[in-house]
């Protein structure tokens, strides 16, 4: 029989084709094995920079006295009659005698009692009322509206007036015991509204306003004074606090202390340590090497890494300035452990809520000074990671552009090689089809002789002699 070949692109040319195409990627695969650590490196670097990055949120908020700064207000048995708030960049320490001898109210009116809230028996007509830049609106009243949460729906779908609807139940009058009240949308005397006119026709039942409830201001004393206001809600009452009055108390003063929180200027000092312990953590992760250890994707012995650790736990070793320099006796250093923060044995640091309370207890301006001052804490922390942390030219940042860099190139050499496996295969490809299209030419005259000359003998087969067969 004669050598059987296979179609292109399969059998032997194609097994053929693979190996050399497989045996030319080795390349490409090495490439990609460098690019997989420097990615995993990239990650973990991205992670570590992610850490500076919480660090200097968590140093901003210490950065100066009023970020370093906390307020609350104890209003002591005053709670039952009023909340406040207090913005701490603008409020300052103090004690205040409150007492709340009237609230606010709003004008009102309310109409006599109907035996339905939903049933259209007014008739038809219409609503007449003023707005407050002097226009007169008319909203009409049809047969499908014309009852209690009808009419209320109208007026409050007419967002430009001054006063809302709603629908109350009363029962003094079991018979009739469901009124319409209008009542204005701001409380106090300057906000008197005129309510409007009611113009019905053929109606079952009269629509009519009963009473009318005149608007008053709230009174209030402060240390003694007393205090109009408009409204329940007093923003800036003193400056930076804002007052909601909830409850008259004529004759029962009461104390409104506004003081530092101590407890939450400690939650954003141990935020900070937290934040330079998750640093340390991290560069004494990249030096804990066994056999089991990647280092190839790990920074181990990383002189940038060892040199920022370095330049941290110096400075928490160093005194801060307190006083004027000028005035020996007042002019003294505090360090961090006065404010309960150390170093343990396995290198992280401690904080100790409890000490730094009674230290601002004792004396809040000299920790605030030596947290906050021009030559403090936070602005030596911030020297410290501002060289790592500056978006164009700080260390983190060409740290990274390097390693991206690095995976560019990687990624670029891979795109140059496929390029060049591409040409390979198709070229191999072009070779491999022209020997197939030869082969099949002499298998064709092998049959064409061997048709024609059967009694030829002894030539054997043409192409397997050809092929060394």
């Amino acid at each position: 029989m004669g050598l059987r070949f296979d179609p292109i692109g399969g059998g032997q040319f194609k097994a053929a084709l693979k190996a050399i195409i497989e045996a030319e990627r080795q390349p490409i695969r090495t490439l990609e094995g460098r690019k997989a650590i420097q990615q995993a490196r990239h990650k973990l670097f991205q992670e570590f920079k992610g850490k500076f990055s919480n660090l200097e949120k968590a140093v901003t908020d210490i950065s100066n006295f009023r970020n370093f700064r906390e307020l609350k207000i104890d209003l002591g048995d005053g709670a039952h009659y009023m909340s406040a708030s207090v913005d701490k960049f603008k409020a300052e320490p103090g004690s205040y005698v409150m007492q709340i001898d009237q609230l606010a109210e709003r004008s009102s009116v309310i109409s006599n009692g109907h035996e339905s809230p939903d049933e259209a028996n007014l008739g038809v007509g219409f609503i007449v009322a003023d707005t407050p830049d002097g226009d007169t609106k008319e909203i009409w009243v049809n047969e499908r509206n014309a009852s209690l949460h009808g009419i209320a729906s109208l007026i409050n779908a007419e967002h430009e007036i001054p006063f809302r609807a709603t629908v109350v139940q009363d029962v003094s009058d079991p018979d009739h015991s469901w009124r319409l009240i209008l009542a204005a949308k701001k409380d106090g005397e300057l906000d008197t509204v005129t309510f409007p006119d009611f113009y019905f026709l053929d109606g079952y039942r009269d629509f009519y306003v009963e009473d009318i409830h005149d608007p008053m201001n709230a009174y209030l004393k402060l240390d003694g004074f007393e205090i109009d206001s408009t409204s329940n809600d007093i923003s800036d009452f003193i400056t930076g606090v804002n007052i909601q009055l909830k409850q008259a108390a004529e004759d029962h003063p009461f104390v409104m202390k506004i003081t530092e929180d101590f407890q939450k200027i400690a939650q954003k000092v141990k935020a900070v340590v937290d934040q330079v312990n998750g640093i340390l953590e991290f560069v004494n992760k990249q030096n804990q090497v066994d056999e089991k250890s990647d280092t190839k994707t790990m920074f181990t012995g990383d002189a940038s890494l060892q040199n920022i650790e370095f330049r941290l736990r110096n400075l928490f070793h160093e005194g801060f300035p307190v006083g004027d320099p000028d005035d020996e006796e007042n002019f003294k250093f505090v360090w961090m452990n006065q404010f309960g923060i150390e170093f343990a044995k396995t290198g992280q640091l401690t904080f100790s809520e409890d000490k730094l309370t009674q230290k601002m207890e004792k004396n809040f301006d000299e920790v605030s000074e030596a947290v906050t001052g021009p030559f403090g804490f936070a602005a030596q922390l911030k020297k410290v990671f501002s060289g790592y942390t500056r978006t164009m030219d700080g260390v983190l940042a060409m740290r990274e552009k390097s390693m991206q860099n690095q995976i560019k190139k990687i990624d670029d050499d891979i795109a140059q090689k496929e390029i060049r496996i591409d040409a390979r295969q198709q070229a191999l490809t072009g070779q491999f089809a022209r020997l197939q299209a030869s082969l099949s030419d002499m298998q064709r005259q092998q049959q064409y002789l061997s048709a024609t000359l059967p009694g030829a003998g002894g030539g054997g087969n043409l192409v397997q002699q050809l092929l060394g067969g």
